[in-house]
C-alpha cells in the first residue's frame, strides 16, 4: 500500500479553525490517486519546503486529504504552512505510513485519545468506524490546554447525536477553565470513566508526554500492548500533556 513516488497535489481548501490551527484539504492532480488507511500519516512537501509528516484527518473515500496543522511559533515549516500557503499551491505527497491504523476486524469497543492536533488521526478512525457500521461503543477523548485550542467540537457533538454508540468528551487541563467542560488531564478522564479497559482497542495521538502517560494508565487498566496503537513519530504538538 505504500507509495514510493511522491504524488503531485495542490491545496484545494484552507481554513483557520483557531488562532494557531489551520485545516487544509489537499487534492491529487492529473488524475492521481492517493489511498490510505484511517489513522495513517504521510509526508507533505509544500512549495518545495522541507517535507513534514502529518496525520491524515479523514477517510480515503472522501477524495481530498485533510490535514490539521498547528503553528509552532518558531518560524519553521508549520508556521509557513499556517501563514503563507494558499489555495492552488503545489504539494508533493509521499506515503502512506504508520501502523496505528483502524483495525476493523477487532471485536472490542474503541477508545480514541487525542491531544491537540492529535485529533486528526482520531477523526479519521472515528469516521472510518462509523462508515463501516461498527456496532461497538466508540469513545473519543479530546485533550487541550485551554478553551482557545478547541476545534471541531460541534462536528463531533453532531456525530454523537447521529450515532448512539459514539461518545465525545473534551477535557481541558487548565483548572481555571469555567466553560463547563471536563477539567484535568485527558488520560485521567479516561481512567475515571472506566474501571477496566481489557478487550478495548485503544488509539493514541498527541504530545509524546501525553501518549506516555496514557500508556501507563492503560497498562493499569489491563489493556495489553497489542491493543494500543500509536505512531509517536508523527508531527503533532510538542506541548505539555493536555
Amino acid at each position: 500500500m505504500t507509495v514510493t513516488t511522491a504524488i503531485p497535489c495542490c491545496v484545494a481548501e484552507a481554513e483557520h479553525v483557531t488562532a494557531d490551527i489551520r485545516v487544509l484539504k489537499i487534492a491529487p492532480k492529473d488524475g492521481a490517486v492517493f489511498d490510505w488507511r484511517a489513522g495513517q500519516y504521510a509526508s507533505f512537501e509544500f512549495n518545495g519546503r522541507d517535507p513534514r509528516d502529518f496525520s491524515i484527518a479523514n477517510i480515503s473515500a472522501a477524495g481530498l486529504i485533510e490535514l490539521h496543522v498547528r503553528r509552532s511559533g518558531s518560524g519553521g515549516v508549520t508556521d509557513a504552512i499556517c501563514d503563507e500557503v494558499s489555495i492552488g499551491d503545489a504539494v508533493a505527497v509521499d506515503g502512506p505510513f504508520g501502523a496505528a491504523y483502524f483495525r476493523e476486524q477487532h471485536e472490542g469497543p474503541i477508545v480514541a485519545i487525542a491531544g491537540g492536533t492529535g485529533l486528526a488521526p482520531m477523526k479519521s478512525i472515528v469516521e472510518s468506524a462509523l462508515a463501516a457500521n461498527f456496532n461497538k461503543d466508540i469513545h473519543l477523548y479530546f485533550g487541550v490546554r485551554n478553551e482557545s485550542e478547541i476545534y471541531l467540537e460541534r462536528y463531533f457533538i453532531g456525530l454523537s447525536r447521529e450515532y448512539p454508540n459514539f461518545r465525545f468528551v473534551t477535557v481541558v487541563s487548565d483548572m481555571n477553565d469555567h466553560s463547563g467542560r471536563r477539567r484535568g488531564m485527558v488520560g485521567d478522564a479516561v481512567a475515571a470513566d472506566f474501571q477496566l479497559l481489557y478487550g478495548h482497542q485503544v488509539y493514541l495521538a498527541g504530545p509524546p508526554i501525553m501518549v506516555d502517560a496514557c500508556r501507563r494508565m492503560l497498562k493499569l487498566k489491563s489493556v495489553p500492548s497489542h491493543d494500543i496503537f500509536t505512531d509517536v513519530s508523527v508531527d503533532v504538538d510538542n506541548l505539555p500533556e493536555a
